[in-house]
C-alpha cells in the first residue's frame, strides 16, 4: 500500500553532531519504524533499506547519481566568482556521471587498479606502516589520526599517482577543504577561503597532469594519458584533471576516517582487538567487518528521475535521495544481530560501504590492502593497545562522511 512518509529522524540533517552511539541507535529506528521518511531541513529523502539502496545505486535509469558531487548548501556568489575565475570546470566523469561516457571512463581508470599493479605497492605500505609506528611507538601514548592515519593513505596514493610525498601537508588541507565545501556546512567567509583553496587545489592537479604528458613516468597520470578502453577511446586531457581532482580526495580521505572508524570500534571492544593479536589471519575478515559496521561514507546520494516506489513510500520525479550505506549495512533482515562488531561473521563482505552497481568504488581493493597491512602491523607491535577514554573525539564536520578527528591510544612499554 502507498505510504507517505514525515520527519521522524529529523537530526540526521545535522549527523555530524551525534555521537556514534546516538547516530547508530537512529539507524536501529529507522529500521524498526520508517525505512523511508523525508528530511525538510535538507530537502533529502533518507533511505536505510538494504536491498532498495541495492536496488537504487543499480538502477541509474531510474536514479541518477548527477547530485553526488552536488554541495548540500547554496554556494555564496563570491566563492563561485572564485572558482570561475580560477577555472575550476570539473567534469561529470566519474562517480557523478550518469551518460554512457561512464563506462568509457571506468574502463580505462580500472586498469590503473589491477591487482598486479598494487601488489607493487604492497612493500611500500608495510614500509610506510612501519616507520609511522616507529615514530611514536616509545612513547605510550599517542594520537593514531595525527601520528600515522591522517598523512599515511596520502602518501600510499601519492605513489599510484607520482605525486611527491612532500605535498602531502598542502593536498591534505586541499582535500579537507573540499569535503567541507560540498558536504559540510560552511558559512559565507568559510566557504570564500575554501574556494581559495579549490582553486590552488585544480590548478595543482592541472599542471601535475601537464608535467607527466611532458615527462611520463610509471604512474596513474601518465598511464591514462594514453590509455584506451576495450573499443579503442580515450580520455580527453580536462577528463584526466578532473579524474585526478577526484581521486586525490577520495583516494585518502576515506581510508583515513575508515582506519579510524575500524580501530575504535575494535578497541572500543577489547576481546575483538585481542582476537586479530591473537589470531592475525581473521584480520581481512576485520577490516570487512569494520567496513560494514561503521563505514567512513555514511550516505551517498541518487536523484529520482520519475515517480518512484521505495519501500512503499511515493517518491515523486525529481527528488534527491539520500542512501544511509550505514544503515543497511545494520540492516536485521540482512545481518543476524547488527549491531554486534562480530570480526568472525560470515557475512561481513556483504557490506556495501564501497556502493554497489555500476558506481563500486574503484578505489577498494587499494583501502581493503591498506587496512589490512594498517591491522597487521599495530597488532603484531602493539598487542595490548588500548583507548584512552579520558580524550574523547568529535567526528568530522560533514553529513555524509564519518570519522574521529583524534584517536587517543595508550599501550604499554
Amino acid at each position: 500500500m502507498t505510504q507517505t512518509a514525515n520527519c521522524p529522524f529529523s537530526d540526521l540533517s545535522r549527523s555530524f553532531e551525534l555521537s556514534n552511539a546516538d547516530l547508530e541507535a537512529t539507524y536501529a529506528q529507522m529500521h524498526a519504524d520508517a525505512p523511508v521518511s523525508y528530511l525538510p531541513d535538507i530537502g533529502y529523502w533518507a533511505v536505510s533499506d538494504y536491498r532498495e539502496i541495492r536496488r537504487i545505486l543499480s538502477d541509474q535509469s531510474t536514479f541518477s547519481p548527477e547530485i553526488a558531487m552536488q554541495p548540500f548548501q547554496e554556494i555564496c556568489p563570491e566563492a563561485g566568482q572564485l572558482l570561475m575565475e580560477g577555472q575550476v570546470s570539473p567534469t561529470r566523469i566519474m562517480v557523478d556521471n550518469p551518460g554512457d561516457n561512464h563506462r568509457r571512463a571506468r574502463q580505462i581508470v580500472q586498469q590503473s587498479f589491477m591487482p598486479s599493479r598494487l601488489k607493487k605497492l604492497e612493500p611500500a605500505i608495510y614500509a610506510l606502516v612501519d616507520q609511522a609506528i616507529d615514530g611514536f611507538v616509545d612513547k605510550g601514548e599517542a594520537d593514531l589520526i595525527e601520528e600515522m592515519l591522517y598523512e599515511l593513505p596520502a602518501l600510499v596514493l601519492f605513489k599510484l599517482l607520482g605525486v611527491p610525498g612532500s605535498d602531502v601537508k598542502h593536498i591534505k588541507r586541499w582535500a579537507d577543504n573540499r569535503l567541507l565545501f560540498i558536504w559540510g556546512r560552511l558559512g559565507k567567509e568559510e566557504q570564500i577561503a575554501a574556494a581559495k583553496e579549490l582553486v590552488d587545489y585544480w590548478q595543482y592537479c592541472t599542471a601535475h597532469v601537464e608535467r607527466k604528458a611532458a615527462n611520463p613516468g610509471d604512474d596513474m597520470p601518465s598511464f591514462l594519458l594514453g590509455a584506451r578502453s576495450e573499443e579503442g577511446e580515450t580520455l580527453s586531457r580536462n577528463e584526466i584533471i578532473d579524474i585526478m581532482f577526484g581521486i586525490l580526495l577520495a583516494g585518502h580521505e576515506t581510508t583515513t576516517n575508515q582506519s579510524a572508524n575500524t580501530l575504535q570500534a575494535l578497541l572500543e571492544n577489547g576481546a575483538a582487538w585481542q582476537a586479530l593479536v591473537n589470531h592475525p589471519d581473521s584480520i581481512p575478515n576485520a577490516v570487512e567487518e569494520g567496513l560494514r559496521f561503521r563505514p567512513s561514507v555514511i550516505a551517498w546520494r541518487r536523484k529520482a528521475l520519475e515517480d518512484v516506489q521505495v519501500c512503499g513510500v511515493s517518491i515523486p520525479s525529481g527528488a534527491n535521495l539520500l542512501l544511509y550505506l550505514a544503515a543497511a549495512n545494520r540492516d536485521p533482515g540482512e545481518f543476524e544481530m547488527p549491531a554486534d562488531l562480530d570480526v568472525k561473521r560470515s557475512k561481513a563482505r556483504a557490506h556495501i560501504s564501497f556502493g554497489f552497481g555500476p558506481h563500486f568504488c574503484l578505489g577498494a581493493p587499494l583501502a581493503r590492502l591498506e587496512m589490512r597491512i594498517i591491522l597487521e602491523r599495530l597488532a603484531a607491535r602493539l598487542k595490548n593497545l588500548r583507548l584512552q577514554a579520558s580524550k574523547p573525539s568529535d567526528p568530522i564536520q560533514t553529513l555524509q562522511f564519518r570519522g574521529p578527528t583524534q584517536l587517543w591510544v595508550t599501550w604499554d612499554r
